[in-house]
């Protein structure tokens, strides 16, 4: 059942019963349905990525550490028994010789099964 509150939305004609609904249909967040709607007025291309492909183009990149190939930056800091913004942080090129050095002892403890342990 919807907010007592809530907003329907039409969407490339089809209509939803809020934001929050269009927005997890979509893929997309809440937040960016009403800021499209008060910077555009439209919701013409809301889900489209910037190819007009649907869903969220940039959200999940590939990330390779070593011999371990991952989704995501968060599938590789499940697996690695990090946070993302750790894994963001260790691969930078900005990154310390001892931040690479940690990087590569997860990923090293993860190659071999060793159970990942949450800091």
């Amino acid at each position: 059942m919807a907010h007592f509150n809530a907003m329907p939305v039409m969407i490339r004609g089809r209509r939803y019963a809020s934001q929050k609904n269009a927005a997890r249909a979509l893929g997309i967040t809440q937040s960016a349905i009403s800021k499209m709607l008060a910077k555009k007025g439209d919701l013409s291309t809301a889900g489209l990525g910037p190819k007009g492909v649907p869903g969220n183009q940039n959200r999940c990149v590939p990330l390779k550490i070593g011999p371990m190939t991952f989704a995501s930056r968060v599938e590789a800091a499940r697996v690695l028994g990090v946070s993302r913004s750790q894994i963001t942080k260790w691969i930078s090129p900005n990154a310390s010789a001892v931040q690479r050095e940690m990087l590569l002892a997860a990923v090293m403890r993860a190659s071999v099964g060793v159970p990942a342990a949450r800091r």
